[in-house]
C-alpha cells in the first residue's frame, strides 16, 4: 500500500511539472511586441464639454516618463489608471489603461502624441489631430446630446446700478446622483445674492421633442460695482451620472459654462434729478389709500408696491419729507426677486400708515419716485396720485395746542406731563418790608412741595441722560459692526458698509458714482477711506495682495468716526 501511494505521489508531481513548464513556454512563445497608443472619445470637441483620452501600454511592464505632447491646452479634470490581463489559445496579453478626463481651454487645432521611457529607450505614441469648436449654446444645437449645461443671464448691456439675474441649468437623460461646480465660484466685478440651494427646481422639459430632467443647478443676482465691459468666466462642473455597476454607483461627467461678456454703461448725469436715489430700470407703482374719511384718532393705511426689473433693495422708503397733517409710520411689508422667462425681476411692499394731526379736509399732495428708465435711456418719475382725507370729530383742546405750539412738527414718542394739585394752607403776605415778600405755608404742604420738585428734577435728568445715549448708541449701526466682525466674504463686507453708509449718509455706493459721494459725505476723513475702498473693490485683479483684513480694518475707522 505504502509504495503504490509513493508512486501516486510521484505521478501527481510529474504531471504538475510539466503543466508548468508547458505554460511557460507557452507564454514565452507567446509574448508580443510592446505596444503604446493613445486613443480619444472623439476627434472633434467643443468648449466646455470634456472627453476621455487613454494611454495603452501593451506588453511593456517597468515603463516610466509617461508625457503627452499637447496637453497643455487641455484642463486635466481627472486621471485614473486601470490594469488587465487576456489569455487567449494560450496567448497572454497584459495592458494598462491611464485615462484623463479632459476640458478644452480654448478652441482651435491641436496635435497630442504620447511618449514614454521603455527599457532606456523613448517610444512614441501615434499622433491625434484634435480640432476644438466653439461653444453654442442654441438649445436646438443641445437636442444631439444626452446631458448639456447652459449659461443664462437676463441681459448682456446693462446700466450703472441695474440688476441682472444670472442662472445655470443642468438638463439630463440620465439618472443623476449629484452634481455641482468643481470650481469656486467668484466674481470680481459684482455683487452676488445667491438664490438658496432649497429654492432652485427641477423639473421635466421637452427639448424638440425629447425629455430632459432641468436641474437649476445654480442662481444669482448681480449688481455691477464698475462700468466698461466684464466678464463672467467659464467655470467646471461635475455631474455624475447613476449606474448599474455594483462597485461603482455612479460615472462623473464633466461639463463648462460658456463665457459671458457683459457691457455695463454709465449713467448720464445730464438731466438727473435731484432725488434721484440710484433706481434703473422699469418701474411701476400700484398704490392704494383704505379710506379717505375717518375720526380723528383713527388712521388711515397706504398700501403701496414697487415692481419691475430695477433694483428694489435701494427703494427703503416711499415717503421722505412727511406728509403735512399727518403723522407717519412706514414699514417694509417684504421682497422678492425672481427669474422669469430669463429675465430679472422684483417686488417690495410697503405699509404707510397715517395718523391725523387735525381734523377737516386734509390734502395729500402727489409722492413721485425718481428712477432711469434703460429702454427710453431717461430720467422719470413714478406717481402715487394724491388724495384729499376727511377728518371727522374734535379735536382735544391740548391736541390743538401742541399742534399750533409745535407748528405742524411730528415726533414718533409723545411725552404727557401730568400735573397735580397741591393745596397750601396758611399763606399770608406781610408787606411791612417793601424789600420783601414772606410766604407762609404749613410744613406738610412744604415737605410735599418739596418732593415733587426733586422728581421733576430727577425726571428731567433721567430724561437729558437716556436722550443723549440714545443719540450715541445707533443700534442699526452697532448691528451692522457685528455682522462686519463676523464675516470673512469680501461681497458681504462690501454690502455691509453699503448698509452703513446708507443708513447713515442716505446714500448708496452701488448706484453713485465716486464724486457723488465724495461731495455727499461731509467728512471729509470718510469720504477718502470711501472712496478707497471703492477702488480696492474695483481693481481685484492683484489677487495676491488682497486681504479681508484691510477692508475690515478701513470699515472699523469708518464705525468709530460716524458712530
Amino acid at each position: 500500500m505504502t509504495g503504490k501511494r509513493m508512486k501516486v505521489r510521484i505521478s501527481f508531481i510529474l504531471c504538475l511539472i510539466t503543466t508548468l513548464i508547458l505554460l511557460t513556454e507557452g507564454s514565452v512563445l507567446a509574448k508580443k511586441e510592446a505596444e503604446f497608443r493613445l486613443d480619444i472619445d472623439s476627434l472633434n470637441l467643443e468648449e466646455g464639454v470634456s472627453t476621455n483620452l487613454v494611454f495603452s501600454i501593451i506588453n511593456a511592464n517597468g515603463c516610466k516618463d509617461l508625457a503627452i505632447d499637447g496637453l497643455d491646452n487641455f484642463d486635466v479634470l481627472s486621471t485614473s489608471q486601470s490594469t488587465s490581463t487576456r489569455i487567449i489559445n494560450g496567448d497572454t496579453t497584459s495592458q494598462i489603461d491611464v485615462t484623463y478626463v479632459l476640458m478644452p481651454k480654448k478652441e482651435g487645432e491641436f496635435t497630442l502624441q504620447g511618449s514614454i521611457n521603455y527599457k532606456g529607450d523613448i517610444r512614441k505614441t501615434n499622433s491625434l489631430k484634435v480640432n476644438v469648436s466653439k461653444r453654442n449654446d442654441d438649445v436646438h444645437n443641445e437636442e444631439v446630446k444626452d446631458i448639456f449645461l447652459k449659461t443664462l443671464i437676463s441681459d448682456d448691456e446693462i446700466y450703472f446700478g441695474q440688476k441682472i439675474g444670472l442662472t445655470y441649468e443642468l438638463y439630463s437623460r440620465y439618472s443623476i446622483e449629484s452634481y455641482g461646480f468643481a470650481d469656486q465660484i467668484g466674481f470680481d466685478d459684482f455683487m452676488v445674492n445667491e438664490v438658496a440651494n432649497d429654492d432652485l427646481k427641477g423639473n421635466y422639459v421637452y427639448v424638440d421633442g425629447n425629455k430632459y430632467v432641468k436641474y437649476e443647478a445654480k442662481k444669482m443676482y448681480l449688481s455691477p460695482i464698475k462700468t466698461g465691459k466684464v466678464t463672467i468666466p467659464s467655470y467646471k462642473f461635475q455631474a455624475n451620472i447613476a449606474t448599474s455597476n455594483f462597485f461603482d454607483s455612479s460615472k462623473p461627467v464633466y461639463l463648462g459654462t460658456t463665457e459671458k461678456e457683459i457691457t455695463i454703461k454709465p449713467l448720464p448725469e445730464e438731466n438727473k434729478p435731484d432725488d434721484f436715489s440710484g433706481l434703473v430700470g422699469d418701474l411701476k407703482i400700484e398704490a392704494e389709500f383704505n379710506k379717505d374719511q375717518l375720526e380723528y384718532g383713527d388712521s388711515l393705511t397706504l398700501n403701496v408696491t414697487a415692481s419691475g426689473n430695477c433694483n428694489l433693495e435701494i427703494l427703503d422708503k416711499i415717503i421722505k419729507d412727511g406728509v403735512p397733517g399727518f403723522s407717519v409710520y412706514e414699514t417694509v411689508k417684504g421682497m422678492d426677486e425672481s427669474i422669469e422667462n430669463n429675465q430679472y425681476n422684483a417686488k417690495k411692499q410697503f405699509e404707510v400708515i397715517l395718523v391725523p394731526e387735525k381734523n377737516g379736509d386734509i390734502k395729500i399732495d402727489p409722492i413721485y419716485i425718481s428712477y432711469f428708465d434703460t429702454v427710453s435711456g431717461t430720467y422719470k418719475k413714478a406717481e402715487i396720485p394724491g388724495k384729499t382725507i376727511t377728518v371727522t370729530g374734535e379735536v382735544p383742546e391740548n391736541n390743538q395746542s401742541n399742534n399750533q405750539s409745535n407748528n405742524g412738527d411730528k415726533t414718533d414718542n409723545k411725552e404727557y406731563a401730568t400735573s397735580q394739585k397741591i393745596k397750601i394752607n396758611q399763606v399770608s403776605y406781610n408787606m411791612t418790608d417793601q424789600d420783601y415778600v414772606t410766604l407762609k405755608m404749613s410744613k406738610k404742604g412744604l415737605l410735599i412741595a418739596f418732593i415733587i420738585l426733586i422728581i421733576l428734577i430727577l425726571l428731567a435728568v433721567f430724561l437729558i441722560v437716556l436722550r443723549a445715549y440714545a443719540k450715541k448708541q445707533d443700534k442699526e449701526l452697532n448691528n451692522l459692526y457685528k455682522r462686519l466682525k463676523n464675516s470673512d466674504n469680501e461681497n458681504e463686507i462690501y454690502n455691509i458698509l453699503n448698509d452703513m453708509i446708507k443708513h447713515h449718509y442716505n446714500i448708496s455706493l452701488k448706484a453713485n458714482s465716486k464724486d457723488f459721494i465724495r461731495g455727499s459725505i461731509e467728512e471729509h476723513e470718510v469720504a477718502d477711506i470711501v472712496v478707497e475702498i471703492i477702488n480696492y473693490m474695483e481693481n481685484k485683479k492683484d489677487s495676491a495682495n488682497r486681504d479681508n483684513r484691510y477692508l475690515k480694518e478701513k470699515i472699523k475707522e469708518i464705525y468709530n468716526k460716524i458712530k
